[in-house]
């Protein structure tokens, strides 16, 4: 018959003192007690012994040549595989100091020497009960935490979606294209600038991760804006276009309402409403100048102009890539936050353009 799995299953208890009568003692215990005793007369052949299967709880000398139980203690829990094993010390030295340290670097009890077989028998299987629970929690835990991540996972998956499918709404007034540019680039760049002190603060893992979803939808305002090219319309249309920025925000907004549980919206609804404010409170919406602006919206100001520069859609008369960083250069300050534009030139052939 194959016992393998179940000897896998009984707790193996590793024994360790420099003292053969002590190791053949609390060997007999444990093989009493139903459990597996793995002997080691040294802190050395004790570390082979645990390389080769970890035990369910240790006993531990503390007085040993080479390397005394306290210093192998110590080593055992600055070692993330083995630091939550249970150790018990076991010493003839009974004072409150001994136990004092013992307890700070990290044992669970003590027994004295000699062994009496009711005391080594009661904190053995308390200790060993007590790791079981604390190993059966943990996996629960692990267990718990995933799925609270998948279901986190899925939410987010969800509200993504929203987003998309409503940045897929405005495709016929911007390009694919362009709106992947425009989040790619803003990723990069807010990537770029958590590594600066001026912007270190801000910018998250999650900021990154939502500025990439929130600035595709930085012109759904133009569903607002009529497609038609006749004369009479024109005129209105670019009264329109520059106002399609708090039509967008309130496009947002209104889905907001619905769903409050988007964590997205709220930084698309920036990014919306700011996208063509300038550094210098020349943009619109007026009255707003410089730090004022939403830092998602001015890092989404330079990444839509570098698209349009370079040519959104494939238009003719598009900037080269260098033309338009150069463009840029002599707008920051101006149109754009300087900060952010010396960041931009820095990371330019890690960038997408049309």
């Amino acid at each position: 018959m194959d016992n393998t799995g179940k000897s896998e299953k009984i707790p193996h208890i590793l024994i360790v003192d420099d003292v053969e009568t002590n190791l053949f003692i609390l060997e007999n215990m444990i093989e009493e007690m139903g459990y597996i005793p793995k002997c080691a007369a040294s802190a050395a052949e004790a570390v082979t012994l645990i390389s080769e299967s970890l035990p369910q709880l240790i006993l531990l000398d503390v007085f040993m040549p080479e390397m005394d139980g306290y210093e192998f203690c110590e080593r055992l829990k600055s070692n993330p595989i083995t630091r939550d094993i249970p150790i018990i010390f076991i010493s003839a030295a009974d004072s409150s100091e001994d136990k004092v340290r013992g307890f700070k670097l990290g044992a669970v009890d003590y027994i004295a020497k000699p062994f009496e077989i009711t005391e080594v028998t009661m904190r053995v299987n308390n200790h060993l009960k007590l790791h079981e629970m604390q190993q059966e929690l943990e996996m629960s835990n692990r267990r718990l935490h995933s799925v609270i991540s998948s279901q986190a996972r899925r939410i987010e998956d969800e509200q993504k979606n929203i987003l998309y499918a409503l940045a897929a709404l405005t495709e016929e007034q911007d390009s694919a294209d362009h709106m992947e540019n425009v989040a790619y680039n803003c990723r990069m760049l807010a990537q770029s600038l958590q590594f600066s002190p001026e912007f270190t603060e801000e910018i998250s893992e999650g900021f990154i991760n939502t500025i990439e979803v929130a600035s595709r939808l930085h012109d759904i305002g133009k569903l607002c804006v009529p497609t038609d090219q006749v004369e009479e319309v024109r005129q209105e249309r670019r009264a329109q276009v520059r106002h399609h920025a708090g039509q967008g925000a309130e496009i947002l907004e209104r889905v907001y309402q619905n769903t409050p549980e988007n964590s997205f919206l709220p930084m698309a609804i920036e990014i919306a409403r700011y996208h063509h404010a300038c550094w210098d409170g020349s943009g619109y919406p007026g009255g707003i100048s410089g730090k004022e602006i939403p830092l998602s919206a001015r890092i989404a100001i330079v990444a839509d102009n570098y698209d349009i520069l370079t040519g959104e859609g494939g238009q003719e008369g598009a900037y080269s890539p260098e033309e338009s960083i150069q463009i840029i250069k002599e707008r920051s300050g101006t149109y754009f936050d300087p900060a952010i534009v010396d960041v931009f030139v820095k990371i330019k052939k890690q960038l997408r353009h049309s």
